[in-house]
């Protein structure tokens, strides 16, 4: 095996400089715009859900609240005696 075999094999031509390599390029190119761009994408998507639920709990607690009274209940109408030792 030679070493130019070797340099071949392990991708030791790719370097694209001195001193560097090619995973310091990648983390360069790909860090900080990719990775704002989805946290500002992400804060936008989580403040809408947000925004719906409250809109969904605020829908339901308002149709709670409307019921029509349908008269006066027959408990008052006709009141039990209180249940307990008599004298």
């Amino acid at each position: 095996m030679k070493v130019s075999d070797i340099v071949e094999a392990y991708g030791l031509n790719d370097e694209p400089g001195r001193g560097t390599s090619n995973a310091t390029v990648r983390q360069q190119q790909s860090g900080d715009p990719a990775n704002q761009n989805k946290r500002i994408n992400n804060d936008n998507k989580n403040a809408n859900d947000e925004a719906n639920i409250k809109a969904a709990h605020e829908y339901y607690k308002e149709k709670r609240r409307q019921y029509a009274p349908t008269g006066i209940p027959n408990r008052l109408l006709n009141p039990q005696p209180v249940q307990g030792q008599q004298q």
